[in-house]
């Protein structure tokens, strides 16, 4: 796996395809997930996991993931998230900041997911990349 520096926006690209990118921004210390499209579910999870590893390293203190263009996501993903993924995630970050689909049913999916969560993390939905930014920089 190789990194890609890009200085404009302090961003390492740590690994992308067609469907997720998912990159170290620097600016605001967080591990960033963005998909483009609906995955299969074992892609999803793998992608979601890389991203978490990327949250054990010492200079991220944060997740931010781009829903804006994500696909469905099924029922037992969602469960997969809420139950396994996310309290783990929990322990690795500070804040987790989620740019929210133009999908409503997506929209409805992350805000399913993280509402099971509440009180255990700090995290808030955002309609801008820019505002999930600024939310982490705060």
């Amino acid at each position: 796996m190789h990194c890609i520096k890009n200085y404009k926006n302090m961003s390492t690209l740590v690994s992308q395809s067609e469907k997720v990118t998912i990159e170290e921004q620097s600016d605001v210390q967080a591990a960033m997930i963005t998909f483009h499209g609906s995955l299969k579910s074992e892609d999803y999870r793998a992608a979601m996991l890389a991203n978490y590893e990327l949250c054990k390293q010492p200079q991220i203190k944060n997740w931010l993931q781009n829903n804006i263009d994500a696909g469905l996501l099924s029922l037992e993903d969602q469960k997969w998230v809420s139950e396994s993924l996310i309290p783990k995630a929990a322990l690795e970050v500070e804040k987790i900041a989620v740019v929210v689909s133009k999908d409503v049913f997506r929209k409805f999916a992350a805000k399913n997911i993280l509402d099971k969560q509440k009180g255990k993390l700090n995290f808030q939905y955002f309609n801008s990349l820019e505002d999930a930014k600024a939310w982490l920089k705060s």
